[in-house]
C-alpha cells in the first residue's frame, strides 16, 4: 500500500477468513528517496516513467523483505498501488502498479484495481476500507460508536455506529497540503512530529474564508488529493510557516470536527502518519468531547493499518463478498470488486 501521502511502500502479512477473523502476522516498510519524493511533488506526468518505476520498484523490494521476515510463501497479495488521481465527479481513479510483473516475479495470484467495478456501478471507488475497520474495531469490544480516522494525504473515517451498522467517507484534506506547503517553502518533506506548526499562531480570517472556500467546492465522498491541496493552500502566500502550518491544522481539524460532530462518538481512534504530529492529535482533541486515542493504544499498528485493510479486501475480492456499500462508496447495491492476476505457473 502506497498512499496519497507518497512517504513509502507498506506490506502486511495478515491472516484472515476475509469476514471476522483478522490476525496480523507481519509488517514492514520502505520509504521512498528524498529525490523520489521531489520528483512526485514537482509532477507525476511530467515525471511518469521515473515514478512508475520507482512505485514499481518499492513494491518489489517492500515485498521481498516481508515475505523473508515471515519466512512462508503467502497465498495472494493484495495490491492497492499508488494513487496519482481521484475525480468523484468524473467518476474516474487512477492507482498505478504492474500487478502482472509483481505476480510473475512471486508467481503468486496478485487482486488490484480494488476501485474500478465500484465506480463502473456508480459509486466514487472511496472508501474502501469501511468493512475492514468495522470488523477490526468489533473485535476490540469498544463501547460504540467509534469513530477510525485515517489521516494520509487525504483523511477519511470509518464510523461504526453499532454491530451492524457502518459508514465511511473521506473527510477532507489530511498531510498533503501541510506538506506541499513545507516542501514549497523550505524544501524539507514533513513537519516532523508537528513541531514548526507548534511555534505558530492562528490567523481566524484565512481560516473562516478557506472553510468556506472548502465547503463551496466539495460535496462528494471522496475528493482528489490535488484539488484539496490547491483550495487550502489558497490563502497561505501571506502567512509565515509556522502560522501558516498552525492555521492549516486547525482548518484541517475543524473541517472533521463540522463532518463528523453529529455522531456522538465515544472514540476516535487516529491511524496513518497524521497521528504522528502532536499538534494535529491536540487540535482534535480540543474540537471534540470524544476520546481522540492513536492506533497503538488499542494495540493496532497505525503505520500498517491500510496495508492490512487491502490484504483483506484481497481475500473477500476472492471469495466475491462485498467491500463497498451505500453508506461508504454511495454505490446502489453491494459490492465485491477487484481484478484477479492468476499465476498459472
Amino acid at each position: 500500500m502506497s498512499g496519497t501521502s507518497f512517504d513509502g511502500v507498506d506490506a502486511a502479512i495478515i491472516k484472515t477468513d476475509g469476514q471476522h477473523y483478522i490476525k496480523r502476522l507481519e509488517t514492514s516498510f520502505i520509504k521512498y528517496s528524498n529525490s523520489e519524493k521531489a520528483l512526485y511533488q514537482n509532477s507525476i506526468l511530467n515525471n511518469y516513467k521515473k515514478i512508475t518505476n520507482a512505485v514499481d520498484k518499492k513494491h518489489k523490494r517492500v515485498i521481498e523483505k516481508i515475505i523473508k521476515k515471515f519466512g512462508k510463501k503467502v497465498d495472494i497479495i493484495g495490491l492497492h498501488g499508488q494513487t496519482f488521481f481521484h475525480n468523484p465527479n468524473s467518476r474516474w481513479s487512477w492507482q498505478y502498479i504492474n500487478s502482472k510483473k509483481i505476480m510473475r516475479y512471486f508467481k503468486t495470484n496478485v487482486v488490484s484495481d480494488f476501485r474500478i467495478a465500484d465506480i463502473n456501478k456508480g459509486g466514487e471507488g472511496a472508501p474502501l476500507v469501511p468493512i475492514f475497520h468495522r470488523n477490526l474495531i468489533l473485535q476490540k469490544n469498544l463501547d460504540l460508536p467509534v469513530g477510525v480516522l485515517n489521516i494520509g494525504g487525504v483523511s477519511n473515517i470509518t464510523i461504526i455506529k453499532s454491530k451492524n451498522d457502518f459508514l465511511g467517507f473521506d473527510t477532507g484534506p489530511g498531510n498533503g497540503p501541510l506538506d506541499l506547503l513545507i516542501y514549497n517553502r523550505l524544501k524539507i518533506l514533513i513537519d516532523k512530529n508537528g513541531d514548526i506548526a507548534n511555534k505558530g499562531y492562528i490567523n481566524s480570517k484565512i481560516k473562516e474564508k478557506t472553510i468556506d472556500l472548502f465547503s463551496k467546492n466539495f460535496q462528494t465522498i471522496s475528493f482528489d488529493r490535488n484539488s484539496l491541496d490547491r483550495i487550502c493552500l489558497t490563502y497561505m502566500a501571506s502567512l509565515n510557516i509556522k502560522d501558516a502550518l498552525a492555521t492549516l491544522i486547525d482548518i484541517i481539524t475543524e473541517i472533521i470536527y463540522l463532518k463528523i460532530k453529529e455522531y456522538n462518538l465515544k472514540k476516535i481512534i487516529v491511524t496513518g502518519g497524521g497521528r504522528k504530529n502532536l499538534v494535529f492529535v491536540k487540535s482534535l482533541q480540543s474540537k471534540f468531547a470524544a476520546k481522540v486515542l492513536v492506533a497503538e493504544n488499542i494495540d493496532l499498528d497505525g503505520d500498517s493499518l491500510e496495508a492490512e485493510a487491502f490484504a483483506y479486501l484481497a481475500v473477500r475480492s476472492i471469495l466475491g463478498k462485498s467491500y463497498t456499500f451505500k453508506n461508504t462508496t454511495g454505490i446502489s447495491k453491494s459490492s465485491s470488486g477487484g481484478i484477479l492476476f492468476y499465476y498459472r505457473g
